[in-house]
């Protein structure tokens, strides 16, 4: 669980000194997110994190979703698509984050707005 750091110490170590870019795929319905983590504040662990407290991250076809149905988060599986340095701008990141949007089809077939 990602609310005990000590019992997932290596995860935790291992996830906060990164920036990713990253997809949630919806289960039920194979719609996809693509979303980035990056900064000095907790890597990827903390972004993936945000999600656990919200069940959104502040996404906003997630909050959509979300309201509809307070469990379908339950159905979401977190996957790592690219690992960057942590030290990387947040343009840079951002820049890989949409050429996956693109490849994917995310804005269009998926939950991705931006």
């Amino acid at each position: 669980m990602v609310q005990n750091q000590d019992a997932n110490k290596d995860w935790f170590y291992a996830l906060s000194s990164i920036s990713a870019v990253y997809l949630i795929c919806d289960n039920s319905n194979g719609k996809q997110y693509i979303g980035s983590a990056y900064g000095n504040k907790g890597g990827l662990w903390k972004r993936w994190t945000d999600y656990v407290y919200t069940k959104h991250g502040g996404n906003k076809q997630l909050k959509t979703i979300y309201e509809q149905n307070e469990n379908q988060h339950l159905n979401f599986t977190f996957s790592i698509l690219l690992i960057l340095p942590k030290g990387m701008s947040s343009e840079e990141v951002c820049r890989y984050e949409n050429l996956y949007k693109e490849k994917l089809g995310s804005r269009v077939y998926g939950l991705n707005s931006n």
